[in-house]
């Protein structure tokens, strides 16, 4: 039995659950806010992006479960606006910042 069993209690857990939907909606507002407007902030947009993955982080979640859940809310809220190249660009500076915020030593 090699499984790692999380040491949080409930309760933290749902803590950690509820930060991560915090992180979520408001990444998921930025976005919609990138695929309706035609010129976006990188800035902001990298900074929720980067939120957004601290907060899955601290909650457990791997490298790659996170790059999954940014690409999963990319291609949710993309579907609700008319395709474009956009998003596919999204979508790699996303998991370029996803993986760079992940990885990213603390100070």
């Amino acid at each position: 039995m090699g499984g790692k069993q999380s040491g949080a209690k409930p309760s933290e857990q749902r803590v950690a659950r509820n930060a991560r939907s915090k992180a979520q909606i408001n990444l998921a507002k930025a976005l919609a806010s990138v695929f309706s407007a035609g010129v976006y902030n990188k800035e902001d947009l990298q900074a929720a992006v980067c939120t957004f993955v601290s907060e899955m982080k601290e909650g457990g979640e791997t490298g790659e479960g996170v790059v999954r859940a940014a690409q999963r809310l990319v291609n949710e809220v993309g579907a609700r606006f008319p395709a474009s190249e956009r998003t596919q660009i999204l979508l790699a500076d996303m998991v370029t910042w996803c993986l760079a915020e992940y990885y990213r030593e603390s100070a």
